[in-house]
């Protein structure tokens, strides 16, 4: 027997114990009762990442082995990630990059595939190649949801190439949700590809409908005058439409920011916003030269960009960094970190609590997926099915 102490939190933030007690083989045996006296540190589930593109110098994208997936999830899982989705960039051909990622997908090490373009924007690429972006062939679209034998969660769409909405509905059919972003688009074009979607999503029972891929980035800013898409996308989450991902690692947005957005839509949909790494190859490593989709990067004092045109090339930060950073520059609070870092997640992949690498409640005789946090928000443990992670 082991008893943790600490506030625990459950997968939406809610407050429900002061310490968990787990058997020898880490299933849970007790959750011990809130106390009116001070308790130190946090106890939370497992931290889920639906956009990650790899860390510990390896690169989901450009390493087509097992042993480089493993190095990525370790990477992550070391920091409170006890599951993820693997995102791709941009390819000429992702076919090879898909079978990888579904082995990795079948072994228990992946919750899945988020595919990030190549149907986007050739203004606003990003850290992509602009050599592979391209409109929606959906031959080649469902050439690529049947390689990836369900395990295709997501995948990033402009609403404004050619066959958007046909590719979207595609993506439903096979219980995978389109993806918003890396878009040049207007407020107004934004909006239909939403009503279309969220239409179709509803006639087969889906609900989220669509994800806003890291909202504000790759995408035109607000305007007064043309509010653009991600007024549309937030407006949308509210609703109960769209989920919106922010990379909460004070880089590619203001803590300010991400707590704005997180209080507008939380009144109405309390899952309406979650968080994300967006991570590189570069993530857990230190500064210096890195790839992503093969695109050279350089990482400087932990900003990872372009070599060549200086672009924001990705995440270097981990979920339990996110948390850290946004709830110590006061933008969010622990228990609404948490909700977008585990309940959002889980509502946006439709998750059960069943997947490996995530728990939603705190089940006696369960193993569990837990992440430990001092007072000061630096993971003191992390346990993945049972397992302690050696950090």
């Amino acid at each position: 027997m082991s008893t943790l102490n600490g506030k625990v939190l459950d997968a939406r933030g809610k407050l429900v114990g002061s310490g968990i007690v787990l058997d020898d083989a880490g299933a849970l045996v007790e959750v011990l009762p809130v106390t009116d006296a001070e308790v130190s540190g946090w106890i939370t589930p497992g931290l889920i990442d639906i956009h990650n593109h790899g860390g510990g110098g390896a690169s989901f994208p450009d390493q087509f082995t097992q042993e480089g997936v493993k190095t990525a999830v370790d990477t992550h899982l070391k920091m409170g990630t006890t599951a993820m989705l693997a995102s791709t960039v941009s390819m000429i051909d992702p076919l090879p990059a898909i079978h990888n990622l579904v082995e990795a997908c079948e072994a228990g090490m992946l919750l899945g595939i988020h595919l990030e373009g190549p149907y986007i924007s050739p203004y606003k690429v990003g850290a992509q190649n602009p050599a592979a972006v391209r409109n929606p062939d959906l031959d080649e679209l469902r050439s690529w949801l049947e390689a990836g034998k369900g395990w295709v969660k997501t995948m990033t769409l402009a609403p404004e190439v050619d066959n958007a909405a046909e590719a979207a509905k595609m993506l439903l059919d096979y219980g995978a949700l389109p993806s918003w972003g890396h878009t040049n688009t207007s407020g107004a074009v934004q909006r239909e590809l939403i009503e279309i979607t969220t239409a179709y999503a509803a006639e087969k029972g889906i609900s989220p409908a669509q994800t806003a891929t890291h909202l504000f980035n790759a995408m035109p800013p607000l305007s007064h005058r043309e509010p653009g898409p991600a007024r549309e996308l937030i407006a949308s989450a509210r609703r109960g439409e769209t989920v919106v991902e922010l990379v909460a690692d004070a880089i590619h947005l203001h803590p300010d920011l991400v707590g704005d957005v997180i209080n507008f839509i939380e009144p109405k949909n309390e899952l309406g916003a979650v968080f994300i790494t967006d991570a590189m190859e570069g993530a857990g490593m230190p500064d210096g030269q890195y790839v992503l989709g093969s695109l050279a990067v350089t990482i400087t004092d932990g900003v990872a960009r372009l070599t060549e045109g200086g672009a924001i090339a990705g995440g270097t930060a981990r979920m339990a960094q996110d948390i850290q950073r946004m709830v110590g520059a006061g933008a969010v609070t622990m228990e609404q970190a948490v909700r977008a870092s585990v309940a959002a997640p889980a509502y946006t992949l439709r998750l059960t609590g069943e997947e490996p690498g995530v728990s939603l409640e705190y089940t006696v005789g369960e193993k569990m997926n837990l992440v430990t946090f001092d007072e000061e928000l630096n993971v003191t443990g992390v346990i993945r099915e049972g397992k302690p992670v050696t950090l």
